[in-house]
């Protein structure tokens, strides 16, 4: 069973930060993540051992979370919102008559 995304538990949506920070990290390579920050690669390595897992810790503990750039975060409120202008749209669908001769 799956749970909604606003529903996870900081230790899951640390992990989950974790994950995506590890990805990342080994779709762009240390060497160009330590060019990047101003850290040697050395450090940078040294990160695996632990540091993002804290961070991710960190950030999970100040309810913040790490998304990708193309993803769009949209509120729980508003998520509401759009389901609720759904669901009255399709209700008002459902109730409309057949085609009208000229459609």
């Amino acid at each position: 069973m799956s749970t909604s995304p606003l529903s996870q538990e900081p230790d899951e949506m640390a992990r989950e930060t974790e994950t995506l920070i590890l990805q990342r990290v080994a779709s762009c390579g240390q060497k160009q993540l330590a060019l990047a920050v101003g850290s040697s690669e050395t450090t940078v390595s040294r990160w695996n051992d632990g540091e993002y897992e804290k961070w991710a810790k960190a950030l999970s503990f100040l309810g913040l979370r790490v998304v990708p750039q193309t993803a769009v975060v949209v509120t729980s409120e508003y998520l509401s919102s759009v389901e609720t202008l759904a669901r009255i749209g399709l209700k008002a669908e459902r109730k409309r008559p057949g085609p009208l001769g000229w459609d």
